[in-house]
């Protein structure tokens, strides 16, 4: 996704902009910069936020699993009042293969939106993440940050908050058919692969990432083919592991900007 532009301008606006409530200020790094955004007021039962990053241009921070290289986003909560559950969402991704070998990306500028649910809805609540991510170029570059935003459920909207969180929401993959995009079937051929069979439409480009539980170190989906709308990965499942509370594989198919997600359960057989 490119936003050169728009990037350029909101770090243009966001100069000469005292902070407000509804945003962090931005923990700067080498090549980028992080903080958090909130759209305003309790909607539906719960706030939208999201943890925006800012990449300067050739610039590349990572998925929730980076792939073959790379340091994945890790956000933890420190600190919180009244909140009862904080879900992260990842929009989908790009692949990058820099020659050496194949990460999973995001360039320019992402937001992970945020749905935060709070305990007891009439009153204020505060929230504080610490992250810990990583940021490329021809270097990689670890970066940390520990942002805080309260949240009140009648508080000021943010415009320009609000739309750049709905803007990558609209990323974030379905767990059902979206825009022709459908994850068909996932077989194991008794070799140590998973073969991932998909409608993928008539246009694009479409792609397909994969994530294990936590432990897991697996590459990149490899294109066997497609036939009209019908397309076809390989995937190895070496690497691949399990956790007590975890035993889904993650996969998310992408095309031009949306995508379709997964959870396969993992069998037994699929573990060397």
């Amino acid at each position: 996704m490119k936003y050169t532009v728009q990037i350029a301008l909101m770090m243009l606006l966001c100069a000469f902009s005292p902070a407000r409530a509804e945003m962090t200020d931005w923990v700067e790094v080498q090549g980028g910069a992080v903080r958090l955004i909130s759209a305003g007021p309790l909607q539906d039962g719960h706030y939208m936020a999201g943890l925006e990053f800012l990449l300067e241009p050739g610039w590349h921070t990572y998925w929730r699993y980076a792939g073959e290289a790379g340091i994945p986003p890790q956000i933890s909560v420190t600190a919180s009042d009244n909140i009862e559950n904080l879900e992260i969402l990842y929009p989908v991704p790009e692949r990058y293969d820099d020659g050496f070998s194949e990460s999973i990306v995001y360039h320019d500028g992402i937001v992970l939106p945020f749905r935060i649910t709070p305990a007891v809805k009439e009153q204020d609540a505060k929230l504080e993440v610490e992250v810990f991510f990583g940021i490329c170029k021809d270097i990689c570059v670890p970066g940390d940050a520990v942002l805080t935003l309260d949240f009140n459920p009648s508080g000021n909207n943010d415009a320009l908050s609000k739309r750049l969180i709905e803007r990558d929401l609209t990323a974030v993959p379905r767990q059902e058919t979206n825009n022709g995009l459908e994850i068909n079937s996932v077989t194991h051929d008794g070799k140590g692969f998973l073969l991932v069979e998909a409608t993928v439409g008539d246009d694009g480009e479409a792609d397909l990432f994969a994530a294990g539980p936590e432990g897991s170190f697996i590459g990149l989906p490899k294109p066997l083919g497609r036939n009209g709308d019908k397309a076809i990965w390989r995937l190895s499942t070496k690497g691949l592991a399990t956790t007590a509370s975890d035993r889904q594989l993650r996969l998310v198919l992408s095309s031009n900007g949306t995508g379709v997600e997964r959870l396969e359960p993992i069998s037994a057989d699929w573990i060397d």
